[in-house]
């Protein structure tokens, strides 16, 4: 497949890709042309059509699949496809995993991770919460399947759980360091905080929101499922009950970044940090694969990070202890880099 990741200028294309917006448009000369973003698992890129807008633009609809003919340009900086001809194709004749990206991580064996770590939990309360989310099938279907965000990190089939497991080690792993630390709201902190994606998010042909997600929100939804599933364990004990929707309605540090409250306690201080620091190493390695970036140069402006990011050449001195570890002294530069990436996963 040609993905719009890979295309360069001058490229004739000859693919299908799914229409994500479309508009009819006149240029300054007076002349219509369709105007539409083209998508593949890979990235976004726009098309623009000259001959009989009007005409081909009544054969397809925004998520639609098409097959388009055109050349790959430079317009202004930015990567377009000049299109010839477009064609509306069906959609059982599409292999969805070329527009749908999953999580390297297998989701049946995240399950069972966090299965396990739900059973270490000693209080009792946070135990049975938790078990009871486990044990909600339809809750576990969608939370299996959706992404963390529709964009900035995570963003992909399994991508929320992924997340999770990676928040859940990330806090454990810190509080280990602060005795005062519960390590058991801590724990149920992690695995709930962003809970009420399953119904902010949707998933068809790409990552969308749902009604009740653009108009209520994650950590509204979130909140709701919490106090639901709360009421389904006897006796669960008020003080607990609050610092755990603390935790949930503090998660995003910051009032300017949709949080209802700040952190207050330290388990949701932990959360909060370490929440953003999986979203951010995340949306950087995907930046760098995506833009396809080498060792030793920068990529474009990120909007998440705020700046622009740069990938460094692998530690040198790293490279020959891994390279004396493998016996392996006489490889090439090339093979060098191959058997580090394979072994040791410092490379993409």
């Amino acid at each position: 497949m040609q993905t719009i990741a890979s295309l360069k200028e001058g490229d004739w294309v000859e693919e299908t890709y799914l229409v994500t917006t479309k508009q009819v448009a006149t240029a300054k000369n007076g002349v219509t042309y369709l105007s539409i973003k083209l998508a593949d698992k890979t990235g976004e890129i726009d098309g623009r059509l000259w001959d009989n807008a009007d005409e081909v633009a009544g054969k397809f609809e925004r998520e639609d699949f098409v097959r388009i003919k055109g050349i790959a340009s430079n317009y202004q900086g930015t990567m377009q496809i000049k299109m010839k001809t477009l064609e509306k194709v069906d959609d059982s004749k599409v292999d969805i995993a070329n527009f749908l990206e999953s999580s390297p991580r297998n989701t049946d064996e995240m399950v069972q991770e966090l299965k396990a770590i739900a059973l270490s939990v000693s209080n009792k309360y946070l135990r049975q919460l938790l078990k009871v989310f486990l044990n909600d099938t339809a809750f576990m279907e969608s939370f299996k399947r959706i992404p963390a965000a529709k964009t900035l990190h995570h963003n992909y089939i399994g991508g929320l759980l992924e997340h999770v497991m990676e928040l859940i080690m990330l806090v454990r792993d810190v509080g280990k360091y602060f005795p005062s630390i519960d390590m058991d709201l801590l724990t149920a902190g992690a695995f709930l905080h962003d809970i009420g994606k399953v119904r902010e998010l949707t998933v068809k042909k790409t990552i969308e929101y749902t009604t009740e997600g653009r108009l209520l929100g994650h950590i509204s939804l979130g909140y709701e499922m919490i106090s639901e599933k709360i009421g389904l364990v006897p006796g669960f004990p008020e003080e607990l009950t609050m610092l755990l929707k603390h935790i949930m309605l503090s998660h995003h540090g910051e009032y300017e970044y949709g949080s209802p409250k700040r952190p207050k306690i330290r388990e949701a201080i932990i959360v909060n940090y370490m929440d953003d620091l999986s979203a951010k190493i995340n949306n950087f390695d995907a930046t760098l694969r995506k833009e396809h970036v080498a060792e030793g140069e920068w990529t474009g402006f990120s909007k998440m990070h705020d700046r622009y990011l740069y990938r460094q050449p692998v530690n040198i001195t790293l490279a020959g202890e891994l390279e004396d570890a493998a016996g392996e002294r006489h490889m090439s530069s090339k093979a060098k880099k191959n058997w580090i990436r394979d072994n040791y996963g410092l490379l993409r």
